[in-house]
């Protein structure tokens, strides 16, 4: 068939899209992302609202945790979002997620203490070591294991310099008009950031290390931590239920007493701090990629989609947003990160339940090289299991218990997904696009030979001011067809193909004959033009 033909030029064959290509399917597409990326400017704009009418009385610290996160219920009930939540500098993180339904909580303070400490640090930090919980609801030590990471202080955290941005870091004396009021506006610019380390834990260190763990609470259906029976509200079951702990069968019940910062600070004891806690993690906002890119950046961001915490293996994007305080000296004090997050599987939602089913392959991916895949509409996830000591073969399936097999989960470039028969397409699709640098008002053809198959695809770019770079591809299966095309091989392409020789023999003879005899007087003198022209038809 002529197939091959259409690679490089549609019109060289009869063909046609079975249902038509429908350029609306990119803008419908555009704009579903633009809605969905453009929620967290409007949440933002109203928490400053709310921070600037003192909604917050504490400004964001650990007094806040309950406000905060009945508002973050509202805000995951009005905006389709997984998770809200912040961290400050001081390591307090506070966030409501949605499903599965649960607050989250973080005592200020640094990890990677020494367990057989006997200074006044230890007594402080005695509390926090006690504070874990087990799967049954059993209090544990909050011991460190090899290879996790905890903030060190520098002058206990207390020394603020420049942050690393551009505009924090221009030296505002060297003006050259001297302008008072250019050096005002560039010295208000400049924002100032805590110093510290981030470290790993290894077991070449002397002694254990202790950290404060973030806890995972069970809330009431305005967000609230509670462990009341019938309290507990889960959106993914009918109604109110118990708390319980991880193992899904003992009720939560834990009153820890101390003087934790959300008591209140001064010293003041309460035993609702980890009221409805039924899960430690060892997780400190300031080591996350969230938070170091914006303290990096100081300004509002989106960062790549990177795995997750929690859940684990979810793959995610995140919005990231400075947050900032006066301090005495009348600067502007980088104080910690409001984020949102919602995994890529909302949007792969999105274009499985709309196209899955039709005729046309929708995928968006990456436009910075390698070009991994953000969702598609043939459900593939663009991630993958491989061996740890050896990423080119894929993790076997294996006893999770077993230790002696160790995976991970890595991103897949587009160019090499496999998880659907449909990738391909997808596949040498982008690179097609990618070849022609990406036109987007041009349908552009690619034969995928293991589907025996010619797709037309389009392309649309995706991006936004906070650093989004995405490409959303359209793809339409193209039938061609041969009705009226005579084909090599049939008895008819012979006397097609005849009289097209015997042509091209008399026009070379002729052309021999005019070029040998040119000079000759009989051709000088006569009227060429006849001969010429029937020469030049040939």
């Amino acid at each position: 068939m002529c197939k091959f033909l259409l690679f490089r030029f549609l019109l060289l064959c009869p063909i046609k899209i079975g249902s038509g290509f429908n350029f609306e399917i990119g803008q419908r597409a555009h704009e579903h992302l633009a809605q969905l990326i453009g929620m967290p400017t409007k949440i933002q704009q109203l928490i400053d609202t709310y921070r600037t009418n003192k909604a917050f009385p504490h400004n964001f610290e650990p007094p806040d945790r309950d406000i905060f996160l009945v508002f973050g219920d509202a805000m995951l009930k009005t905006f389709p979002h997984d998770l809200i939540y912040y961290g400050l500098e001081d390591g307090t993180f506070v966030g409501h997620q949605l499903q599965p339904r649960q607050g989250m909580y973080r005592e200020p303070g640094e990890s990677g203490y020494e367990l057989n400490n006997n200074t006044a640090t230890m007594g402080r930090m005695q509390k926090h070591l006690n504070s874990c919980v087990d799967e049954a609801g059993g209090d544990i030590p909050c011991i460190m294991r090899s290879g996790e990471s905890y903030v060190e202080c520098i002058d206990d955290c207390n020394v603020v310099l420049k942050c690393p941005d551009e505009l924090s870091q221009r030296n505002c004396s060297q003006i050259h008009d001297n302008s008072a009021n250019e050096i005002f506006e560039c010295e208000s610019r400049i924002k100032w950031c805590t110093s510290y380390k981030i470290k790993t834990f290894t077991h070449n260190h002397v002694n254990n290390l202790g950290f404060i763990p973030r806890t995972a609470y069970c809330v009431d259906f305005s967000g609230k931590p509670t462990q009341t029976p019938g309290e507990n509200s889960d959106l993914g079951k009918n109604g109110l239920g118990n708390c319980y702990n991880s193992n899904g069968v003992t009720p939560v019940h834990r009153n820890i007493s101390g003087d934790f910062a959300y008591c209140g600070g001064g010293g003041i004891i309460c035993n609702t701090t980890f009221v409805g806690g039924y899960q430690s993690l060892n997780y400190d906002p300031r080591f996350r990629p969230w938070y170091i890119n914006t303290k990096q950046t100081q300004k509002p961001n989106w960062v790549d989609p990177y795995f997750f915490f929690y859940p684990q293996q979810q793959m995610g994007i995140t919005y990231s947003h400075p947050i900032y305080t006066t301090d005495e000296k009348g600067r502007s004090v980088f104080t910690g990160v409001l984020a949102l997050d919602f995994t890529l599987q909302g949007i792969a939602s999105f274009l499985t339940e709309n196209y899955k089913s039709s005729d046309t392959i929708v995928a968006v991916v990456e436009e910075a090289e390698p070009n991994y895949l953000i969702a598609s509409s043939t459900g593939s996830t663009g991630i993958r299991q491989v061996m740890l000591d050896n990423p080119s073969q894929p993790c076997p399936e294996i006893d999770e218990e077993d230790a002696r097999v160790q995976c991970e989960t890595v991103r897949i470039p587009v160019s090499r997904l496999s998880q659907n028969p449909l990738d391909t397409a997808i596949s040498q699709s982008f690179e097609a696009h990618k070849n022609e640098n990406f036109p987007e008002n041009k349908l552009v053809p690619s034969r995928v030979d293991d589907l025996d198959a010619i797709y037309a695809s389009q392309t649309r770019t995706f991006s936004t001011e906070e650093g989004i770079e995405w490409k959303i591809m359209i793809l339409s299966s193209v039938d061609s067809h041969s009705g009226d095309t005579i084909m090599p091989g049939e008895k008819e392409f012979a006397f097609l193909v005849a009289p097209a020789v015997i042509g091209f023999v008399v026009c070379s003879v002729f052309l021999f004959l005019f070029a040998k005899d040119r000079n000759q007087n009989e051709f000088v003198a006569s009227d060429q033009r006849l001969t010429k022209a029937f020469l030049l038809s040939c």
